[in-house]
Formats: C-alpha cells, structure tokens, sequence
C-alpha cells in the first residue's frame, strides 16, 4: 500500500499539470476579451460610417459585395435604407407596354415622311 506522504506527491504531480495546461487558456482568454471590447468599441463609429455611406447613395447590397457587412448598431434617428429602388420610381425601367419616344427623320427635301405601314419595292 502506498502511503500518505506518496497519495500526497502524485496528487501535486498532476495539480502541477493542470495548472501548466490552463496558463496559455488563461493568457488567450484575456487577450480575447480584450479583443471583443475594442471591436465593440467599434460599433458605433462603423454605424455611423455605413449610415453615411448609405446617405452618399451606396446600397446595402453595393456595402456587402465590397466587404461592409451591415453594422450591428446603427446611429439613432436614421432610417434603415432598402436595399433596391422602389417600384415607381424614376428608375424604372419602361416596360414592354410602353411605348418608345422615336423622333421623326426628316427627308432631304425638308419634309417628314408620313409612314402607311406599307413598304415600297
């Protein structure tokens, strides 16, 4: 049987590298932290930055294809941008039921040609 003095030493042997193993955990998990509280430190700065770069005309979609992912704060008081144009608006583009503005031609003799529909040989 072993005694008190060696169940003692084989139990600080093992505390002894059990304690070696959690110093780098400890190390990296304070470095992580720190990590975590300056990049939401950024949060509001990038807020505000998309925000502004949203107001200059760039989409959300424009922001996420050039790498700018959608800020996790948003500066209060502005209101969050569609991505697309709404339907309606000056930038539509015209449909197949609308009609195309083509200007007259005017011949050499100075007078606009009337179009019959029908083609001439």
């Amino acid at each position: 049987m072993a005694n008190t003095h060696e169940i003692l030493r084989r139990m600080e042997e093992i505390q002894a590298t059990r304690a070696a193993a959690i110093t780098p955990l400890a190390e990296i998990l304070a470095e992580r932290e720190e990590l975590q509280r300056k990049l939401a430190d950024l949060d509001g700065p990038y807020g505000k930055a998309y925000a502004d770069a949203e107001a200059a005309g760039w989409t959300g979609d424009e922001l996420a294809a050039i790498g700018a992912g959608e800020p996790v704060k948003r500066p209060k008081g502005r209101p969050r941008r569609r991505t697309a144009p709404a339907k309606g608006t000056a930038e539509s583009t015209p449909t197949a039921s609308s009609p195309a503005s083509v200007p007259a031609q005017v011949s050499a003799g100075g007078e606009t040609p009337v179009n019959t529909g029908a083609q001439s040989s």
